[in-house]
């Protein structure tokens, strides 16, 4: 994550120029390579797609636990009301 926010921040300070190069910005501005696009290098690039994809597959892990926590819990909470219901709870006599 610290390169993520290393890299926009690079990005950031390149993009403030004092408009000296404004002709080698409009070169650069449609790069065919997605590193090249954004502002990585190739190497960086893939790093950072592996990153991606690794915290989708633990975001996708903790979402079917917690879906599947739920689906637990829901079928749980159908059979015990499904139980005949007592009369008189016990709290709620005052005597």
């Amino acid at each position: 994550m610290a390169f993520l926010m290393k890299s926009m921040l690079s990005n950031q300070v390149k993009n403030l120029g004092l408009g000296g190069g404004g002709e080698e910005s409009k070169e650069e501005s449609t790069p065919s390579d997605p590193a090249a696009a954004a502002g990585m290098t190739r190497e960086e690039y893939e790093e950072y797609q592996k990153q991606m994809v690794e915290e989708k597959m633990e975001r996708d892990a903790a979402f079917a636990q917690k879906k599947a926590e739920r689906a637990v819990l829901r079928v749980h909470l159908r059979e015990k009301y499904r139980l005949p219901k007592i009369t008189s709870p016990p709290c709620l006599s005052t005597s």
